[in-house]
């Protein structure tokens, strides 16, 4: 934590040096430009308003703050209240019609109002308090992520290593398994409603339907690409380094746990996947949490709204209005994220098997450097598809990147990825409403590289030979499931069944994977979610949705 303040009477003449003093202190912390003009302007007209209203020989003092990366200017002085954005007026300060100091107000008034969401101004127990808050940095974000990951490892580690079983599963029973269920119960209750009324915001601006479709198009001709891609670069990674070869004998390899939901009769097949996709009443999707059929609702929701005539415009903003509401009870639900995530990975540490770990090393090893290579082929295209400095891109999308391997889930990453894309890399909403939630659905290239490199990792270990006939089966069933994957617990495990069955592997070679599977899903959560927002940055640079400025811009 790092503070600096002064302390100016309030005399007007003291104005300069706290201007000068609000302005050097934010540069020496690195604050962008743009930023730091902001901020310093803020201040110049906040401090005569504290000047009027302090006590007689008062004192306005200054700090500035930065912790955890967040920068914020503090101005707090003893006086009657005042409200920077009270000054109404009906514009006639253009004219000679208001005296001087009222002309003054009035601009003061509308300057700052246009910038209120970064200023917070209080009156309690006599003190006046404004706070500007210069940049919320994403490096805190960061911060808090990382830190919450540590602590949850040295939980999960104490659980399993020194304290008593009956403290251990106590805490597991009464507080870490309550808390991740009630965050992602919380997170289950906005998706339906973040995904619905975005996609229909989204859909509901277009005016041009040859723009949507273009739009729509190249989205998925990029999700379809990158699956292709995953799923031959898996299959050659795995054909040259055979990690299979290196496995131990099966003897003592478990069959899949009782508990582990799988049905083999469940349909994942592209057909049954298409006819799904029209839902037969409205409420269920959302009930269900059927993205595909949300999705379908809010598309057409979207593209009715501009067929109403005169009615049009009401409900649009009413959409608009729904859509801000359920991202802000998005912004509240996510601030326990963190919290959330030690939870997680303390019961991820405290439930591993060890002993599995000795037979999966060298499938571990491959799906990683898959995963390594999906992130390559990410940065290839922003650069020559998008041209755009990839190296940009990561740095920016690196707080997403953390929190979907800590998470664990995709669909709790849209509201997430959204904000990243339209507040860090000046993508429009046009894009990214329709763009992050499909892909969330159906782009699932770390899915693809971890049913592929597993599957052939499994096949060699029990001796089952996989022709060329059977290895394009299997990658067009891969394929097909990432655009199909159902939406029922265990899904991964369901579609790894299918996979397996397809080649003839004995089913109970899951049971191998079961151990290290929560934490080859962080990196399969991580490679989906990245490759989602990959994919909306490059369509919206390709249709001239995307602000450069704002992409390029450091964030402090």
């Amino acid at each position: 934590m790092k503070k600096q303040y002064t302390v100016i009477s309030s005399d007007k003449a003291a104005l300069s040096g706290a201007i000068n003093f609000v302005e050097t202190t934010i540069n020496d912390l690195g604050v962008n430009k743009k930023l730091a003009m902001r901020t310093v302007l803020m201040t110049e007209e906040l401090i005569p308003q504290f000047i009027e209203s302090a006590a007689e020989d008062g004192e306005i003092r200054i700090t500035v703050r930065k912790f955890l990366g967040d920068i914020s200017v503090t101005i707090t002085a003893e006086g009657s209240r005042f409200d920077p954005f009270d000054f109404e007026t009906d514009g006639s300060f253009m004219t000679d019609t208001l005296s001087n100091k009222d002309t003054q107000r009035a601009i003061r008034s509308i300057l700052l109002k246009s910038l209120e969401n970064d200023l917070k101004v209080v009156h309690r127990n006599g003190v006046n308090t404004a706070r500007i808050f210069v940049g919320k940095s994403e490096q805190s974000r960061l911060y808090l992520t990382a830190a919450a990951a540590i602590l949850g490892v040295i939980i999960g580690i104490l659980m399993k290593a020194a304290l008593p079983a009956s403290i251990a599963d106590g805490m597991d029973f009464y507080v870490l398994t309550p808390v991740k269920l009630m965050f992602f119960n919380a997170l289950k209750i906005i998706i339906g409603p973040v995904v619905f009324f975005s996609i229909v915001s989204c859909f509901a601006q277009f005016k041009d339907l040859s723009e949507l479709g273009r739009i729509a198009g190249k989205v998925m001709a990029f999700y379809l690409t990158t699956t292709a891609i995953a799923v031959g670069v898996s299959i050659t990674l795995t054909k040259l380094i055979s990690p299979g070869e290196f496995g131990a004998a099966l003897g003592s390899v478990s069959a899949v746990p009782p508990n582990v939901p799988l049905n083999p009769d469940l349909d994942t097949s592209i057909r049954s996947t298409i006819i799904n996709i029209v839902p037969n009443n409205f409420i269920s999707p959302i009930l269900e949490g059927n993205m595909l059929q949300i999705i379908f609702l809010a598309v057409l929701c979207g593209l009715a709204v501009g067929k109403i005539g005169r009615y049009a415009p009401v409900m649009q903003d009413f959409f608009d209005a729904c859509n801000s509401l359920a991202l802000a009870v998005t912004s509240m639900v996510t601030s326990f994220i963190p919290l959330a995530i030690m939870c997680t990975t303390a019961l991820i540490i405290s439930h591993f098997n060890s002993q599995a770990l000795l037979y999966v090393l060298s499938y571990a090893g491959v799906f990683l450097l898959g995963i390594l290579c999906m992130l390559v082929v990410y940065g290839l295209m922003i650069l020559i598809v998008g041209r755009l400095n990839p190296f940009t891109f990561f740095r920016k999308n690196l707080e997403g990147m953390v929190t979907a391997a800590s998470l664990c889930s995709s669909s709790a990453m849209m509201p997430i990825n959204m904000r990243i894309c339209t507040q860090k890399m000046g993508v429009s909403p046009k894009v990214s409403s329709f763009s992050i939630p499909l892909g969330a659905t159906v782009n699932m290239d770390g899915s693809c590289i971890n049913l592929t490199v597993c599957g052939l990792f499994l096949a060699k270990m029990y001796g089952v030979p996989v022709p060329t006939s059977a290895l394009i089966s299997m990658a067009v069933t891969i394929i097909l499931l990432s655009l199909g994957s159902p939406g029922v617990p265990g899904a991964g495990l369901v579609c790894m069944a299918v996979v397996l069955d397809g080649i003839g592997c004995p089913l109970e070679a899951i049971g191998l994977m079961m151990a290290v599977y929560p934490f080859i899903d962080l990196l399969i959560t991580m490679s989906n979610t990245t490759g989602d927002v990959a994919a909306t940055l490059v369509v919206a640079k390709s249709e001239g949705l995307l602000d450069e400025k704002v992409y390029k811009r450091f964030e402090v």
